[in-house]
């Protein structure tokens, strides 16, 4: 049970976030292994050690499958900050990110820091543990999950998150594509004026903007996500 749970706190946000000490996180998960274990059926361990290296390292898997699955949706909230950032002209002013130990826009952490406030807005956390739970119904302990079914649910999850990061971004993306039109108008009507310096501040304050606008919106998006990702992930593993 550890060695699942430990997969899914090293990588699933926010308790994969570098701000977190290793401490911590290793505490987080021995207390829920301890919490939880009062809920999972007992099963024999192998009699060998080969075999019960093989069980823990089985289980180290499904715990990092799930919590890169779980992280995807985190990562599609950077995305769709970053696409937006670049759309504007704002990856100019890119900067290292602590929380992904990346070079990125502030507005895709800005995005990232609203799904941690979304997620645990509507009790992210409490469905993580449940998830957490079902997980251990949806494939027992110390059986070896088959690959194929941990590689499918992992593209489905890719799939839904590139699908998120483009709806939280397609505002922006609309509106620059009409300001582009417009700004190409004005230049072939108007050649003298000089729209090479005036085009990355309209861009700009047009997309702020719209964004500004669009922040329900993407904070709706963001939380239909998140408290459906997890019935996403069990889904995406049972087939049902």
């Amino acid at each position: 049970m550890l060695a699942r749970i430990g997969g899914i706190v090293a990588c699933a946000p926010p308790f994969a976030a570098a701000a977190v000490p290793r401490r911590v996180r290793a505490m987080f998960a021995i207390a829920l292994t301890v919490g939880l274990s009062s809920t999972i059926a007992a099963t024999p361990l192998p009699q060998t050690i080969p075999a019960l290296i093989l069980a823990v390292a089985g289980e180290a898997l499904i715990g990092i499958a799930l919590g890169l699955a779980m992280s995807l949706l985190f990562v599609a909230a950077q995305w769709a900050g970053s696409l937006m950032a670049m759309q504007m002209g704002f990856n100019l002013g890119e900067s290292f990110d602590p929380a992904s130990e990346s070079v990125g826009a502030p507005i895709g952490h800005g995005y990232w820091l609203l799904t941690i406030v979304i997620f645990m807005a509507i009790n992210g956390h409490h469905a993580l543990i449940r998830g957490i739970q079902s997980s251990f119904n949806t494939m027992p302990i110390l059986k070896i999950a088959g690959g194929a079914a941990l590689l499918d649910m992992l593209v489905k999850m890719l799939g839904a998150a590139t699908s998120l990061a483009l709806r939280l971004a397609m505002p922006v993306f609309v509106t620059m594509f009409i300001v582009d039109l417009a700004l190409g108008m004005v230049g072939r009507t108007l050649p003298q004026v000089g729209l090479m310096t005036a085009n990355i501040a309209v861009r700009s304050i047009t997309g702020l903007l719209v964004m500004l606008v669009c922040m329900t919106l993407a904070a709706m998006l963001l939380q239909g996500a998140s408290g459906g990702w997890f019935a996403a992930i069990q889904s995406a593993l049972t087939g049902k």
